[in-house]
């Protein structure tokens, strides 16, 4: 696996973004995604983690996304959206209006990602999507991935991601893989003998473990929802290597409880080459529709708390919908198109 230079001139690195995103609401994508569930006679089995409507809601999370890398990361070189044959609505008004320099944000398409495994499209994985990141063009060393409901809360800079002599910063919880490994042992025969009919749904520990293991490791580091740091060339290498676990990886078209999470192997190959320092758990406003509270609204706006992520949007209330509509828009307002701002308002603010 890749063993570069253990220090790094902050003067010169470069750094990009990378987004996954996807409009779920769009006709032609939800004519593929159906095609495609009916062809894997998915079709009764809508309420599997991977093929869930609110894994593929889009409502605006894309531009405050955009727009906290913008207002709270000036280091970050170009902003990469990953998408299929999609371009968020008004996304080029960042640089009309003066935003951000034409070539800051550009358009990722699935195509370009999987130039080399044209086979496996279209896919509606996220690991799927996420194995492959590393493909893109231009993209720098060391980049930091973005789902599209994650945002900067406040002011970041590469040292919150690489240390001084350039190991990566991982934040997460240490925990032994033994105890979920044998679960999904346990799991798998009782799915095999007693529902055979029935397909299992994917777990995110579960991807976690098995990345640990794929990286020989006896303990894995559990995530948050969370921006991550990565090095590009650590997948790119490992894959070259491995071009069978990358053909296995990627041949799901939705989310499988045998897939590792991508960002999960990137992260323990650091850590076993000594490439790599776990910091503890983010510090993260993080939000879904079973815990949100007036106090994390507060946390969004006092800008102190480094991450956040507003999970599962399209399921909150109107209410809370509205609010965090609000405080999102009070937040990122001049970093925002007023395109954008208009058609975010006239949907919710001035309703």
């Amino acid at each position: 696996f890749y063993s570069g230079a253990m220090m790094i001139d902050f003067s010169i690195t470069e750094c990009d973004a990378v987004i996954a995103w996807v409009d779920g609401n769009d006709p032609k994508h939800l004519f593929k995604k159906a095609q495609a569930l009916k062809d894997l006679g998915l079709i009764s089995a809508l309420d599997l983690n991977g093929t869930k409507a609110t894994r593929f809601a889009n409502n605006g999370e894309i531009y405050y996304c955009v727009a906290s890398i913008l207002k709270y990361a000036p280091f970050v070189r170009r902003i990469y959206i990953v998408t299929d044959a999609q371009t968020p609505e008004g996304i080029e008004d960042f640089y009309k209006q003066n935003i951000c320099a034409k070539d800051r944000i550009q358009i990722i398409d699935h195509t370009v990602l999987f130039e080399s495994h044209p086979d496996v499209l279209p896919t509606f994985n996220s690991l799927t999507i996420e194995t492959m990141l590393w493909n893109i063009p231009k993209l720098s060393n060391y980049f930091i991935y973005f789902n599209d409901d994650f945002f900067f809360n406040s002011k970041v800079d590469l040292s919150n991601f690489i240390t001084n002599q350039g190991k990566l910063k991982i934040f997460g919880k240490k925990r032994s893989t033994r105890s979920l490994l044998i679960k999904k042992q346990l799991r798998d025969w009782r799915y095999k003998y007693l529902y055979p009919n029935k397909t299992i749904s994917a777990h995110f520990k579960t991807s976690q473990v098995l990345s640990a293991q794929l990286a020989g490791l006896n303990f894995y580091v559990e995530l948050g929802h969370t921006p991550h740091v990565l090095d590009r060339r650590t997948l790119s290498d490992f894959f070259v290597q491995r071009p069978d676990v990358l053909k296995e990886q990627i041949k799901y078209k939705f989310r499988s409880i045998n897939q590792f999470l991508p960002v999960g192997l990137s992260n323990h190959i650091e850590i076993k080459h000594g490439r790599a320092q776990i910091e503890g758990v983010a510090d993260c406003v993080y939000i879904k529709p079973n815990n949100i509270n007036l106090n994390q609204i507060e946390r969004i706006q006092e800008d102190q708390t480094m991450f956040g992520c507003i999970q599962s949007l399209d399921e909150l209330n109107k209410n809370w919908q509205k609010t965090l509509h609000e405080t999102m828009i009070a937040k990122f307002k001049s970093y925002l198109p007023t395109t954008v701002l208009d058609s975010i308002s006239a949907a919710w603010v001035k309703e």
